[in-house]
């Protein structure tokens, strides 16, 4: 059962960073992803600097969706869905708020980067019609994204994904 979508509200955005950091501790046992679950929560700042959808259960976030366009299509910066609410179709309903405001953009694509592992990373987006990305298809921006991970996250471990507009 999933859970209405609305916009974030500014005075709930330190409750999406304690979703977030909890959506994240299940990295702790995942080999070579650990520290995963240790990093800081989301900064305040790119929560705000970008657009956030919200899925509202009982008028509590149950997860949520952050977006950024860049190079012409529209980034996820983040996605993260409640432990306690997963496998309910609530990371299903924010891609496809994503793809609907990429369409009402005019942007080519919705884009992201992920780890190739585990399960609820590459693998399930790509169960989500999200394919790997032509490397000739990204952008000055998306490749700048990139080049920030790296200096913290093993490139061989990431992959880019998107899922063309049309």
């Amino acid at each position: 059962m999933t859970a209405p979508l609305r916009p974030a509200h500014p005075h709930e955005l330190p409750t999406l960073q304690a979703l977030e950091t909890a959506a994240r501790r299940r990295y702790a046992t995942w080999p070579g992803l650990a520290f995963i679950a240790d990093r800081p929560p989301i900064a305040l700042e790119r929560l705000m600097a970008g657009t956030v959808w919200v899925a509202d259960r009982d008028g509590a976030p149950a997860g949520f969706i952050l977006l950024h366009p860049q190079d012409g299509q529209l980034y996820i910066a983040n996605i993260s869905v409640a432990p306690e609410a997963a496998g309910q179709g609530i990371g299903a309903a924010l891609l496809a708020q994503a793809l609907d405001d990429a369409r009402a953009l005019g942007a080519g694509a919705v884009t992201l980067t992920t780890f190739k592992a585990p399960p609820w990373n590459g693998p399930w987006f790509r169960r989500q019609g999200y394919a790997p990305m032509p490397t000739a298809r990204m952008g000055p921006s998306l490749r700048a994204t990139l080049e920030r991970q790296a200096a913290f996250l093993d490139p061989s471990t990431r992959e880019v994904l998107w899922q063309p507009t049309a």
